[in-house]
């Protein structure tokens, strides 16, 4: 059959940047506004008025912006004819993701990730029947119901489905086949794929994104294929709605027991964790070793002249990508071979004191007690409180700063490196030095949490506390995942040398010391052992979350809590700190800064010769 017989056919449009950066900044745009509303109001409009927002963007830039043309058959609209292939590519649509979902659910089950209950369906009646939690049988009418109700959400859907898939498949696709048909494809899925980001930051859902985005690129192949081998866009909105209903709301919680982890696991939980990918890699694979890509890629030929100018754009990418991997190349060996000597260029400030599986680096100044010890936030090594050790000095009282484990001039430890080891750590450092107790322990942030267990397992050894802007033991660990992914990404920076000048990414209000030793403080080890202290997030926040809570507990201890302004959530928590003491004192600082040693030196020092009367 030719391609004109065929009546669903018609060829890509030409590669135009303008077009496409119209569309992105549209699409991406409107999101993003709808965060602001819900950061701003708590008000959470971002799902369903990103995707009208995606197609209101097509839209405009199909009727305003390209040159003149047929608006359905330039965004796969139309032809709807012949009927019968138009019914046949939908039904795929709906039945092949629903197919797939339930292998993977399958899968997952066999491999253990789900317990499996096909007797009595628990995790079905725990989302839809929790009444009938722990009968036996199969829940037909449970099982029908929660069917009806995600039938009836898909019809729902469709509308706006409708707009993300005429944005993906229907504008974005065809405009980026100029570049070859699997960039293409990869490409649009990943757009895609980002373009969901407002919805997850800032929410209980970041921890899901990565795994997000591997699914919106496998399941943008698919949709690319639906979309190609139809030539229409609506055999992909079948399949999308199906995606976000009756594969989310019923197909994940058919098989899977009551069993929060098996159900609530982003990388393990129907289609969109390993066993879905899985799944949709093996299809995929199947589609291009038949030739079905190349096939239905051929049905919409690029026109000559549109491959000669994206080929000098792929071109210019690859020569641009070239320049970027042989710079790193180079700078990973400049670093490989600047780190050896790098504690010779950069010697310890202190000493390092042996604990005998592995060594701190330790900084005391100063002579008169009761001596403040400073326990740095997550990230921060001791130098960060070399100006505030420097003015006690000045006055005459001895203070100590530390490097945890890894960081800095400190050797990682043995095992794990979750808050009881860095305790202990604390503990031995200051015993193997024979600095004498009790100590005034002063940490900022994660610091804070070392010095709350350190004062509830030797409350003996502590003459007072004081916490800057001390971290939530309850936060939610997305903000350990955010913060591993950030740690990951400093160390590969400081892989390639683009730490080493250090200049760019220091506060200017560190220390001398700090800046000074940019390529050991803020070397690889450093982040290796941050992200290592994330991995233990949850193993170590309950732990202070299992410390006694009612006020006046921690007795008459002299204790000072700062605050940062503006974060209303934290001020409470941290003043429900400063009452488990009786002599507790709770201050807001003139800053919004989260790092009040730096922002507010004076107001520190201030509050720690207080406490040290």
């Amino acid at each position: 059959m030719s391609p004109t017989k065929a009546g669903a056919r018609f060829a890509p449009s030409a590669f135009r940047p303008r077009e496409l950066i119209v569309f992105l900044v549209l699409a991406f745009t409107l999101p993003w506004l709808l965060w602001l509303v819900r950061l701003v109001t708590g008000v959470d409009v971002i799902a369903a008025g990103g995707m009208l927002g995606a197609g209101v963007a097509t839209f405009v830039v199909v009727r305003w912006i390209r040159r003149p043309g047929s608006l359905p058959r330039d965004t796969a609209l139309a032809p709807l004819r012949p009927a019968g292939r138009l019914v046949r590519f939908c039904a795929i649509g709906l039945g092949v993701p629903l197919l797939l979902a339930f292998l993977a659910v399958a899968i997952g089950a066999l491999a253990g990730v789900y317990p499996v209950d096909l007797a009595g369906f628990s995790g079905l009646r725990a989302v839809y029947a929790p009444d009938t939690a722990g009968e036996q049988g199969v829940p037909a009418g449970t099982i029908l119901s929660a069917l009806a109700a995600n039938l009836g959400l898909f019809a729902l859907l469709l509308p706006l489905a409708f707009c993300e898939e005429w944005a993906w498949r229907g504008f974005l696709l065809p405009r980026l086949r100029p570049l070859g048909l699997w960039p293409a494809l990869l490409l649009s899925g990943l757009i895609w794929g980002l373009w969901h980001l407002p919805g997850h930051v800032g929410t209980s859902t970041t921890s899901r994104l990565v795994p997000f985005l591997v699914t919106a690129v496998l399941f943008g192949v698919l949709l690319g294929w639906l979309r190609l081998a139809s030539g229409l866009i609506w055999p992909g909105v079948v399949a999308h709605a199906a995606n976000n209903t009756l594969i989310t709301g019923f197909v994940n919680v058919l098989f899977a027991a009551d069993d929060p982890q098996a159900l609530g696991n982003p990388w393990t939980v129907g289609i969109s964790g390993w066993p879905g990918w899985l799944v949709m890699l093996t299809v995929i694979a199947t589609l291009a070793v038949s030739g079905s890509f190349r096939r239905v890629a051929a049905r919409e030929p690029v026109p000559v002249r549109t491959r000669r100018r994206a080929g000098r754009l792929r071109r210019t990418g690859a020569g641009a990508l070239g320049l970027v991997v042989a710079a790193c190349l180079t700078g990973a060996a400049v670093e490989q071979s600047l780190s050896p000597g790098d504690l010779q260029r950069h010697p310890v400030p202190g000493r390092l004191v042996d604990l005998g599986t592995h060594q701190l680096h330790l900084r005391c100044l100063g002579a008169g007690g009761p001596t403040v010890v400073f326990a740095s936030g997550w990230g921060d090594s001791s130098t960060t409180w070399a100006d505030l050790q420097d003015a006690l000095a000045a006055t005459g009282r001895r203070s100590c700063a530390y490097d945890r484990a890894g960081y800095a001039w400190s050797s990682p430890g043995p095992g794990d490196p979750g808050l009881t080891a860095q305790t202990d750590d604390l503990a031995a450092l200051l015993a193997r030095a024979s600095e004498p107790g009790p100590f005034v322990l002063v940490g900022h942030s994660w610091g804070g949490h070392v010095a709350r267990l350190f004062h509830a397992r030797w409350p003996g050894r502590v003459a007072g506390m004081v916490l800057l802007d001390v971290a939530d033991e309850h936060s939610t660990d997305d903000l350990a995942t955010l913060a591993g992914i950030q740690a990951r990404v400093w160390s590969a920076a400081a892989a390639v040398g683009l730490l080493r000048t250090g200049a760019w990414m220091v506060d200017p209000r560190e220390s001398r010391l700090t800046r000074g030793h940019v390529p050991v403080v803020f070397g690889p080890s450093t982040w290796a052992a941050a992200a290592a202290e994330m991995r233990a997030y949850d193993t170590s926040t309950r732990l202070v979350r299992a410390l006694p809570r009612t006020a006046g507990s921690w007795g008459s201890l002299p204790l000072a809590v700062i605050s940062a302004r503006g974060d209303q959530p934290a001020i409470a928590h941290h003043r429900q700190i400063a009452a488990l003491s009786t002599r507790g004192r709770h201050a807001v600082a003139p800053t919004d800064d989260h790092y009040l040693h730096l922002a507010e030196p004076a107001l520190v020092l201030r509050h720690i010769r207080q406490i040290g009367r």
